[in-house]
């Protein structure tokens, strides 16, 4: 079937630290087989572009993962594989198994980890770096978010949106917002292109439900950072500038660690 290039993933492979029973592991493959199948159907394809694990499950062998992913292509139905959350030694790994498409994990000015290896083996290897949550889940926003607007779902459970670090947090982004607003930039924008240029292997996925936060963002590719630019951003907005650690400690289990 004809239609635009997908994503898919195993939405319900989440993988947790913990030893899973035999019969589990061994029933696998035909779960990701029945996953890859579901979203096919929903998107009424016979083929997607790219189809990921989110995450990695340490109780299953990276071969068996990535074999049966291999199968998947050899068969038409995917064009490539994408991993999640996942340390450089496993990515490494896994594409000297069979060749990996994309790995997508957390990053934008206030989420730098990536940067101690990840970015780094990504472009080594000719593989596709897909930051989400590129627009630090909303606070890179021309108006700064509410304690009231955080206090639902993800956010509410995650230490950067917790009392006085997102209060820290906020007066951060401030200064961004004047940075932007000072040479006719949205702040959305400023953030996004930012993230694109830290290497053009990286394609950044920010998420909206609404248009009018789409059309802040469309500049983004024409912006252009003078030297000058670069160094007030890094003094506003330091490496670890972030109050606070990007997940709660039960939000921890299934990403993988290193450095």
């Amino acid at each position: 079937m004809a239609g635009p290039p997908q994503a898919a993933g195993d939405d319900c492979h989440q993988g947790q630290h913990r030893q899973r029973p035999a019969p589990a592991r061994r029933q696998f493959r035909s779960h990701l087989r029945a996953e890859l199948e579901a979203s096919l159907r929903r998107l009424g394809r016979d083929h997607v572009e790219l189809f990921y694990i989110h995450r990695r499950d340490p109780t299953i062998p990276l071969a068996d993962v990535v074999g049966t992913l291999h199968r998947f292509e050899e068969e038409g139905k995917i064009g490539g594989y994408g991993l999640s959350e996942i340390a450089p030694y496993t990515l490494r790994e896994a594409h000297a198994i069979h060749p990996c498409t994309a790995v997508q994990n957390e990053y934008s000015l206030w989420t730098r980890q990536p940067e101690l290896g990840l970015i780094q083996t990504c472009a080594a290897l000719g593989v596709a770096f897909i930051p989400f949550s590129p627009l630090a889940r909303g606070m890179a926003s021309d108006t700064a978010l509410t304690r009231d607007q955080v206090q639902d779902g993800f956010r509410a459970m995650n230490p950067r949106f917790s009392g006085q670090n997102f209060t820290r947090n906020t007066a951060s982004f401030d200064r961004l917002r004047a940075f932007a607003a000072a040479r006719g930039w949205s702040t959305p924008a400023t953030a996004l292109a930012w993230v694109l240029q830290q290497g053009d292997h990286l394609i950044p996925i920010p998420g909206t439900r609404h248009a009018d936060r789409l059309r802040q963002w469309r500049p983004a590719p024409d912006i252009r950072f003078s030297a000058e630019d670069r160094a007030e951003l890094d003094r506003i907005l330091p490496v670890g500038f972030a109050a606070g650690d990007r997940y709660g400690d039960h939000q921890l289990q299934s990403i993988e660690r290193y450095c």
